[in-house]
């Protein structure tokens, strides 16, 4: 089973790691690194997967896929010294819209403002054989979108981004992990052909290709962790938690409602 890493951003400040669950630091990301290295697995990219499927690349014994969501400037300068150490790759989604220079989206909930990536590193990047993916255009919950802007949000930011590298974009990653039918719909109108969630999704990476589960990394997860998700069925454990809240939720819902409606018959 292949399991997607989702991470945000690497980091050489300690004290930043310490106080934003955000902030991996270096020495953890690389130790990350050395131990998938260890267990014989071999990062590869949604692209590379496709081709898979297509007949034109043969799958590892053992594969992985890192992910990174934004497109802080550290992921440039920090993680991809790291990843090129270990000659792995990774993806990278980015934002569409190139005039936007920091995570403002953070912001309200009280992280500090970080720089994003210029275009330029992002070519630099693909070329190095990551692949780059859309988050978007500028960030926003899709799900609480308009039609007509998220359609634009959508599709219009992997044209975007494909004219800046000259390339297909074919990944697309859903800002805050927040999707619908709706929104599922979009992207696949829009010409991708993957795109990545966080804690929705079944457990099994194939089973739906755009609603793709992630196993997030905070800076909380140390090698012990990190060993614990990699070589166990965690994404089955995440999904069966997910489904359990779910089922709660629901069920503390429907009571409410009954407890509504008993107390407007009384009145």
């Amino acid at each position: 089973m292949i399991k997607v890493l989702m991470y945000h951003r690497v980091v050489d400040d300690r004290a930043l790691s310490l106080s934003s669950w955000l902030c991996l630091h270096s020495s953890d990301f690389r130790r990350h690194l050395e131990l998938i290295e260890k267990y014989g697995m071999t990062p590869i990219t949604l692209h590379d997967y496709r081709l898979v499927l297509q007949g034109e690349l043969q799958l590892p014994k053992k594969p992985i896929i890192i992910t990174f969501d934004d497109g802080y400037l550290d992921t440039y300068e920090v993680a991809y010294p790291i990843l090129q150490e270990f000659g792995m790759k990774a993806v990278v989604f980015v934002l569409g819209d190139r005039n936007i220079k920091t995570n403002y989206w953070d912001e309200p909930h009280g992280f500090a403002p970080a720089p994003l990536m210029e275009g330029h590193h992002i070519v630099e990047l693909h070329a190095a054989g990551f692949e780059i993916g859309s988050h978007s255009m500028t960030h926003p919950k899709l799900t609480e979108t308009p039609h007509d802007q998220m359609w634009d949000e959508i599709s219009r930011s992997r044209m975007m981004l494909e004219i800046l590298l000259n390339a297909l974009v074919r990944s697309f990653s859903y800002p805050y992990g927040l999707v619908n039918s709706i929104v599922e719909q979009v992207v696949i109108e829009a010409g991708y052909t993957n795109a990545c969630a966080v804690y929705t999704g079944p457990p099994t990476f194939s089973a739906r290709p755009f609603e793709i589960r992630r196993i997030e990394m905070r800076n909380s997860t140390g090698p012990l962790a990190f060993s614990t998700k990699l070589l166990t069925p965690y994404p089955y454990y995440s999904w069966l938690r997910w489904k359990a809240g779910k089922m709660l939720s629901n069920s503390v819902g429907g009571v409410l409602n009954s407890s509504r409606q008993i107390l407007n018959e009384r009145t």
